[in-house]
């Protein structure tokens, strides 16, 4: 090669480790699958709630890549409130709507499942996309017994954030040095 030409190659990789490498960090999501059966949907004081009795003890958990089975009570460390679909099964029907999730609650040994639910009317993501297809809005003609649940719910993660939260101050005189610089401190919260 010539000196020209590997001269060019050091200077770019110079150029590469001196500004470094960056990712954005982007909020991740996963679908989780809840199963079980004996299913009501009754009224609530602030809106609809959807009890599953004999609740499958692991839920499916994937993010598109790697999926898992995790213990069912893990669930009361999501986040709430979050989008999810909801596939409800008798005799006579089938029901397939679009809820928010706003609580979540497990008993007798996370063998009941209770969610505090408010209908939707449309869904604007993408985990729960394949899902909504053929969905009726969960209303009082739903109310009743059924034998079957099914809950697709999307977990939302927010990145983790590498900042304090703060802006550094500029502040002059160390100790009686006389030299200036920032310093490693929060001076005013953010």
């Amino acid at each position: 090669m010539g000196y020209c030409v590997q001269l060019g190659i050091l200077c770019s990789l110079v150029l590469v480790f001196c500004t470094g490498f960056c990712s954005a960090a982007e909020s991740s999501s996963a679908l989780i699958y809840i199963q079980g059966s004996g299913s009501a949907i009754t009224n609530g004081s602030n809106g609809m709630i959807i009890t599953v009795k004999d609740v499958v003890p692991y839920f499916h958990i994937t993010d598109g890549v790697d999926s898992k089975l995790v213990p069912v009570g893990s669930l009361a460390d999501i986040s709430y409130p979050v989008q999810a679909v909801v596939n409800l099964f008798n005799a006579e029907n089938e029901t397939n709507s679009i809820i928010q999730v706003s609580n979540l609650s497990l008993s007798d040994e996370n063998k009941v499942l209770t969610l505090d639910v408010t209908p939707l009317e449309f869904y604007d993501g993408e985990r729960l996309k394949s899902f909504v297809n053929g969905q009726t809005p969960l209303s009082d003609e739903k109310i009743g017994e059924y034998n079957r649940a099914g809950i697709y719910l999307e977990a939302v993660w927010e990145a983790p954030s590498n900042t304090l939260n703060c802006i550094p101050c500029f502040c002059c005189d160390f100790g009686g040095s006389g030299e200036c610089g920032n310093i490693c401190e929060c001076c005013t919260p953010t």
